[in-house]
């Protein structure tokens, strides 16, 4: 019985140290800094086991800050609907229409320009290829056979 009492707090104590590793790594602190923060508290730690808490510190952070910028989305995304049907209630159609137009590009509902530069740069490749099929005698609706 006494033995998962013992693993917990293993693990209470492992996650503790993970969180002390975070909060050093936020204030700048490398894998030397880190084996030396582990020395100074005593926590007699290997490299590799160094390594591991840096790892599982980092991947925390990274998790922390999915896991805000899902919310802050969220609430810009629920502050712009509210904006809209307030700007649509008072009648001021300009506005709302701004407001959808900025709640849409938050969404990522609008082609990238990246995008819409590669289209028109494809169409005109199309048209170029559709041009030189014409100038060697082949129709144009016959499909382009695949490089060989």
């Amino acid at each position: 019985m006494a033995r998962p009492k013992k693993r917990n707090m293993e693990h209470a104590e492992i996650a503790r140290r993970v969180e002390e590793v975070l909060r050093i790594r936020l204030d700048g602190a490398q894998y030397h800094d880190v084996m030396q923060y582990a020395t100074e508290k005593g926590w007699d730690l290997k490299e590799r086991q160094v390594r591991e808490y840096i790892r599982r510190a980092d991947e925390l952070l990274v998790e922390r800050q999915e896991k805000k910028r899902r919310r802050t989305v969220a609430l810009h995304l629920a502050r712009r609907e509210a904006l809209y049907a307030r700007t649509v209630n008072s009648a001021d159609y300009r506005t709302a229409l701004a407001v959808l137009a900025d709640l849409a590009k938050l969404q990522g509902l609008y082609p990238k320009e990246d995008v819409k530069e590669l289209l028109k740069l494809a169409a005109a490749y199309e048209a170029r290829i559709r041009t030189l099929e014409a100038l060697n005698g082949r129709p144009t609706d016959e499909p382009t056979p695949p490089p060989a």
